[in-house]
C-alpha cells in the first residue's frame, strides 16, 4: 500500500511540474498582447501625429498671415485718408501678401485711434490629419499695431514775461531765454524753413499784445492806431472781453477786445504831453514806469516756419514789471495762435498731402508749452516809487482791469486778491482740459522757487500727463527742461 501511495505522490509531483512549466510558457509568451497593445496604441498614435503635421501647417499659417497683416500696417500709417481709404488699402496689402495653399484669407479689418492704427486679419486653413476628429478647419487671427509716421506739428510757447523773471543771477529771463533757443534749435534741427513745421510765441505778463493782428479786431476806440515805435502811443496790448468770451476761442465777430492804453493815475504818474515822464520799461527791474503801455509785453509771433524769426522772438524776451500774472490770458492766446478762427488764421493754411487744414489735418499735431516763474497774482503798487503812489484800488490795471472795476466784477465776483487769483487757477486749469480735449498736447514748466506747491500741483494737472510737466529750479534744469520738451516735439514732426 505505501508503495502505491509513493507512486501516485511521484505522479501529481509530475504532473504539478509539468503544469507550472507550461503554464509559466504561456506567460512568457508576449505574441497576442503585443497585437493587442498595438490595436489600442495606434490610434493615438495617429492623432499625435495628425496633431504635429497640423500644428506646423496652423504655425506656418500664422507666420504668412502675421508678416502680410505687419507689411499692411506700415503701409497703412504712412497714409492720412478717410476710414474707407484705409480699409480698402488694408486688405490690398494683406490679398496681395497672403498667398498660402490650404488657407484662405476670411477677413481685414483696421482701428484708428488718433496716431495708432491697429490692423487685423484672419485666415481659414483646412485641416489634414485632424478632419477625422471632425476639425476640417481652424481659425487663425493675428493683430499689428503701430504708431503712424510723424507729420507736421504746430506749436505754441506761452512764456512768463512778469517783472519777476528779473530775479536770480543770471536772471530767470535770461534763463528763459537761452532754454527757449535750445528748444527751437531742437525742433527746427538745422532747417531755416522746415516744411512741417509752424512755432508761435506768446509773450504774457497781466495781458497779452497780439501785436499786428491788434488792430483788426479792437472796437471803436480814441486812442489812435497801433504805434509800438512811440511810447506815447498804443502798443498793442488788449483788454479782454466780457463773461465767457473772455477766455473763449471765439473771434472778433463774437465780440471785439478793447485796446489797453493805462490812463494817467497815482501809480501811473505821466504826461503824454511830456514824454520825457515816460518810462515804459522791459529794460530793468522796477516799479517806477509810467506810461500808457505800462505792463504790456513783448507781442506774440503767430505761428511761421521762419527759423529766423522765431530765434528773433526768442532773443526779444524780456521782463515787464507792473500788473502781475495771469496764467489764464496767456494759455488762452496759446489757443487761439493755433486754431484756426480769427485773429490768428495761419493754421487755416492746406495740407497738400491731405487737402485738409493744418489745424484739421490727421498729419499734424498741435501742442503748447507754458511756463511761470510764479503764483498768478494780480499785483497792487502799495508803495511809492519815482513818480508812482499807492493808489486807493485793490490792484494794477491788468486786461481785466483793476480789482473793483466793472470789469474786473465782472470776471471775478470778488474785490480781494487771494479770492480773484483761485478764480483765474480755476480757469487756467479749464483752457488746460480745452486744450487737450481738442488733441493739443500739453508741456507745463514751473520755475524757480516762487510757484507754490499749489501753483506746481495746478501746472502738473494742466499737462496731458505727469512725464510732460517739469519743475526748475534754476538755469541748468531749464535748459534741462526746455531740451528735453524740444526732443519729444522734434519726435512729433519726424517725417518717414
Amino acid at each position: 500500500m505505501t508503495t502505491e501511495n509513493n507512486k501516485k505522490r511521484s505522479l501529481r509531483s509530475r504532473l504539478a511540474a509539468h503544469l507550472r512549466t507550461r503554464l509559466g510558457g504561456l506567460l512568457d509568451d508576449r505574441r497576442g498582447v503585443m497585437a493587442v497593445n498595438f490595436a489600442l496604441l495606434i490610434v493615438p498614435l495617429l492623432a499625435a501625429v495628425g496633431f504635429s503635421i497640423d500644428g506646423s501647417r496652423f504655425l506656418l499659417t500664422r507666420y504668412h498671415l502675421q508678416s502680410a497683416v505687419d507689411a499692411s500696417a506700415l503701409a497703412v500709417a504712412t497714409v492720412y485718408s478717410d476710414k474707407p481709404t484705409i480699409d480698402a488699402l488694408a486688405d490690398k496689402f494683406v490679398v496681395k501678401n497672403f498667398t498660402l495653399g490650404d488657407a484662405t484669407l476670411t477677413s481685414v479689418d483696421t482701428v484708428v485711434t488718433g496716431d495708432t492704427i491697429t490692423v487685423n486679419g484672419t485666415a481659414s486653413m483646412k485641416t489634414l490629419f485632424m478632419s477625422v476628429f471632425k476639425v476640417s478647419q481652424v481659425d487663425v487671427a493675428v493683430t499689428t499695431t503701430v504708431k503712424r509716421a510723424g507729420g507736421g506739428l504746430l506749436v505754441s510757447l506761452v512764456l512768463d514775461n512778469t517783472g519777476s523773471m528779473w530775479g536770480d543771477s543770471p536772471s530767470k529771463i535770461e534763463s528763459l531765454r537761452s532754454a527757449s533757443e535750445i528748444l527751437v534749435d531742437a525742433i527746427f534741427d538745422g532747417d531755416s524753413e522746415p516744411e512741417d513745421l509752424r512755432v508761435a510765441i506768446v509773450p504774457y505778463a497781466a495781458m497779452v499784445n497780439p501785436g499786428a493782428e491788434a488792430e483788426s479786431i479792437v472796437g471803436t476806440h480814441s486812442y489812435g492806431t497801433r504805434d509800438p515805435s512811440d511810447k506815447t502811443k498804443w502798443k498793442g496790448c488788449v483788454r479782454e472781453r466780457s463773461g465767457a468770451n473772455s477766455i473763449a476761442d471765439t473771434g472778433p465777430d463774437v465780440e471785439k477786445w478793447q485796446p489797453f492804453f493805462w490812463e494817467d493815475s497815482t501809480d501811473n504818474n505821466y504826461d503824454l504831453t511830456q514824454p520825457w515822464t515816460i518810462k515804459p520799461g522791459g529794460t530793468s527791474d522796477t516799479n517806477s514806469l509810467t506810461g500808457p503801455n505800462t505792463g504790456c509785453p513783448t507781442p506774440v509771433t503767430p505761428l511761421t516756419n521762419s527759423y529766423s524769426t522765431v530765434t528773433a522772438a526768442v532773443s526779444a524776451l524780456t521782463a515787464w514789471n507792473r500788473g502781475g500774472t495771469l496764467g489764464d490770458i496767456g494759455m488762452a492766446w496759446g489757443i487761439r495762435t493755433l486754431s484756426p478762427g480769427e485773429p490768428f488764421t495761419e493754421s487755416t493754411e492746406i495740407d497738400p498731402k491731405t487737402g485738409a487744414t493744418l489745424w484739421d489735418s490727421p498729419r499734424w499735431r498741435k501742442a503748447i508749452m507754458i511756463m511761470t516763474d510764479g503764483d498768478n497774482v494780480l499785483y497792487d503798487l502799495n508803495y511809492s516809487t519815482g513818480a508812482n503812489s499807492p493808489h486807493p484800488s485793490n490792484s494794477d490795471e491788468t486786461a481785466y482791469g483793476r480789482l473793483g472795476s466793472a470789469q474786473a466784477d465782472a470776471i471775478f465776483g470778488t474785490d480781494n486778491a487771494s479770492d480773484a487769483q483761485d478764480v483765474v487757477d480755476d480757469r487756467l486749469e479749464a483752457l488746460c482740459t480745452t486744450a487737450k480735449d481738442q488733441d493739443i498736447i500739453v508741456f507745463t514748466v514751473t520755475l524757480g522757487s516762487k510757484p507754490g506747491t499749489a501753483t506746481r500741483q495746478l501746472f502738473q494737472d494742466c499737462a496731458t500727463d505727469l512725464g510732460k510737466y517739469y519743475h526748475a529750479p534754476g538755469k541748468a534744469t531749464l535748459e534741462s527742461a526746455f531740451g528735453a520738451i524740444g526732443a519729444e516735439l522734434s519726435k512729433l514732426r519726424i517725417v518717414k
